[in-house]
């Protein structure tokens, strides 16, 4: 067998020395000795151990590959002799489709037949997502995988066509108007997460989105749980074993739960609460805390325990100089004339 696609290969470069292929029938040596289907099917068949069979699959097409780019490169166009060795490359990959590996080159010439349909393809769903509101730099983002494939600067493989084809799949499915989300660009940015679309600039554009809700909201507390939210927006969006969009690359997931990791512990370390927030007081942190023991002691606030009550004041209390007043500050012993103050405020209260 290994035989057999090595003369397809010597075929193939004798008539590229030639330079100068008929343009309307392929070459009749080449045609001949690419009849190697049957051949093919019974040295896989005739292979009982997976690996060994796996790896004389990838081989084969691999050779066929390379013998496509070489007849392509002639005149770089699909011309009959290309055709010839892509039929036979749809023979051998159909035998068993479900083995061909992710990282198996794709022909030029099959890129070259594909990218009049997936260049209309993304300008459709552009046209699509527009409709639906979509902001441009988002929609942009989305496009990058048609742009990519109908490009010439990226070298493909299999798995980039499979990941092509499923993320079409989800665009045909998604019901904009009724979407589990607040609106279609979450929607979008959900579908992409769904796919592992880990190219960085949807990597930056999911943290900035981020960043645009947290810059809205104001109080420690509050942007804890924005955080929160985000994260456990990620995790519901994350597929398990979903190929990449890249896969030399970390999974978008990965990324942002880290990134929004990070800014949970910046947060709970170094943002202090909204000081408007808070009562401040005109007093100290120990007149402070002495005033509401005497109210505590007056059972003014009922059967609240006075732990529960310090709690409640440190969170909601500012001294007179900005100091922040903790429920363990000490409450100093009344002095008399403090204590003869407090016995006519509760005079006068008695009085009201």
């Amino acid at each position: 067998m290994n035989t057999e696609t090595d003369y397809l290969k010597t075929i193939a470069e004798e008539i590229a020395d030639q330079n100068s292929p008929d343009p309307s029938k392929p070459n009749n040596h080449l045609q001949v000795e690419a009849r190697l289907e049957k051949a093919i099917i019974h040295s896989l068949n005739s292979i009982e151990n997976f690996t060994q069979r796996d790896a004389f699959h990838f081989n084969t097409l691999s050779k066929l590959v390379n013998i496509c780019d070489l007849l392509f490169e002639i005149t770089n166009s699909v011309n009959p002799d290309v055709l010839v060795i892509i039929d036979l490359l749809t023979a051998v990959k159909q035998i068993i489709p479900d083995e061909i590996r992710p990282n198996l080159k794709l022909p030029k010439a099959f890129i070259e037949m594909q990218r009049a349909s997936i260049a209309a393809q993304g300008l459709s769903y552009s046209s699509i997502l527009q409709q639906q509101g979509i902001g441009g730099n988002l929609i942009d983002i989305a496009g990058i995988p048609f742009k990519r494939f109908i490009g010439t600067q990226h070298k493909l493989y299999w798995g980039d066509f499979t990941w092509l084809k499923g993320y079409q799949a989800k665009l045909d499915i998604v019901d904009w108007a009724n979407a589990d989300c607040s609106g279609p660009a979450e929607a979008l940015m959900s579908l992409l997460i769904g796919r592992d679309f880990n190219d960085d600039r949807f990597y930056i554009y999911c943290k900035k989105y981020i960043q645009n809700r947290l810059s809205a909201i104001s109080g420690k507390r509050n942007k804890l749980l924005e955080l929160a939210q985000c994260e456990k927006l990620v995790l519901e969006d994350t597929q398990i074993g979903t190929a990449s969009f890249d896969s030399r690359a970390n999974s978008v997931s990965t990324r942002l739960l880290k990134w929004i990791k990070e800014e949970i512990d910046f947060v709970e370390t170094h943002e202090r609460e909204v000081t408007h927030a808070k009562l401040h007081f005109h007093m100290y942190v120990n007149r402070i805390a002495f005033f509401f023991k005497l109210l505590a002691e007056q059972k003014v606030f009922g059967d609240t325990s006075f732990k529960e009550l310090a709690q409640q004041i440190a969170s909601s209390c500012l001294a007179i100089d900005g100091e922040e007043i903790l429920a363990t500050t000490s409450f100093p012993k009344p002095i008399p004339r403090i204590r003869r103050c407090w016995r006519k405020w509760k005079h006068y209260w008695s009085g009201c």
